[in-house]
């Protein structure tokens, strides 16, 4: 998952095993357990892309990593109640608001040092473990989020999804951006139906100057349709008009959005609501008899991508 992510997964653990010095107090009753084990069989296993193997008694080893790394997503399973507690100590305050944390063997009545340390931990925080349906006496906790415009978590998905880089329309990775005008999205990309495709941007904050937005597009261009016009507009200024032809169909083209287009959106972020308007719409059975879809296909989005603003 962090490989197709683009972000790096952390694998902390002594690679041999318990530390004899956590086999006291409520775990005195544990024997020595994992130590079949070794950095390089994990490693050889695992990999190296987007993985950092820390090696070490924790919380002893976290001075190998870096002091401000945040998370969101830990799963933590050490067994014993001082590792545990020790573990839940650090990656906590770590968490990303929204972020999640799970917990393996609290309910699995195998391990009450693990059990009695989330028990301790979570006493007098806002959250609670919520018990999984494994069979591992496994919890999740959710990071509570602080009221506030920065803790919207369905917004900074949307103003997140674009920060510089390509991202695909296909199998709906933009669906949280489109508005109305769009057919269902296909594993390519997604079409627009009709005379008019609306799709917002949605910005952390105003933007200082004119944005530009990159989009991958394309037409369709079927039958008796050999040229299609469409128009790029924020809100009643139109931005751009651009040309499909045979010979210059899917591609990628520019517009250049000024500041002034950005609107108060939802719970205070601004957006910028695009529209692509075709100027030839019909049917493509319509246009080419030999075809059976009956959508009146228009402005075809395979990617998009908008520089950062900040």
């Amino acid at each position: 998952m962090a490989r197709r992510m683009g972000t790096t997964a952390w694998l902390l653990d002594t690679f041999e095993g318990f530390n004899p010095d956590d086999l006291r107090g409520v775990g005195a009753n544990q024997k020595m357990q994992f130590t079949d084990t070794s950095l390089d069989a994990v490693r050889a296993l695992v990999g190296e892309p987007n993985v950092r193997y820390v090696k070490g008694y924790f919380p002893d080893s976290a001075a190998q990593m870096p002091e401000r790394l945040s998370f969101s997503l830990v799963h933590v399973d050490c067994d014993l109640y001082a590792p545990m507690l020790q573990a839940l100590e650090y990656f906590y305050d770590r968490m990303l608001p929204g972020g999640y944390l799970i917990i393996h063997d609290y309910a699995s009545l195998a391990w009450q040092g693990a059990e009695q340390a989330v028990d301790e931990f979570f006493a007098d925080k806002p959250e609670a473990p919520i018990p999984l349906t494994d069979g591992c006496g496994s919890v999740v906790v959710r990071k509570a989020r602080p009221p506030g415009r920065q803790s919207n978590w369905l917004m900074q998905q949307r103003c997140g999804l674009l920060t510089g880089n390509w991202v695909g329309a296909g199998n709906g990775r933009l669906s949280k951006l489109l508005g109305e005008g769009w057919s269902a999205a296909e594993e390519w990309g997604v079409w627009g139906i009709g005379p008019s495709h609306r799709l917002n941007l949605y910005l952390n904050q105003a933007p200082a100057g004119a944005l530009r937005v990159d989009f991958n597009v394309a037409a369709a261009l079927v039958g008796s349709r050999k040229r299609q016009m469409v128009d790029v507009l924020a809100g009643d200024r139109v931005l751009a008009t651009w040309e499909f032809t045979p010979h210059q169909n899917r591609g990628e083209r520019a517009v250049l959005v000024p500041a002034d287009a950005a609107v108060p959106g939802p719970w205070g972020f601004p957006v910028i609501p695009l529209e692509f308007r075709p100027h030839s719409v019909a049917p493509v059975n319509t246009l080419a008899p030999d075809r059976t879809d009956d959508r009146a296909l228009g402005l075809a989005l395979i990617a998009l991508r908008r520089e950062d603003p900040s």
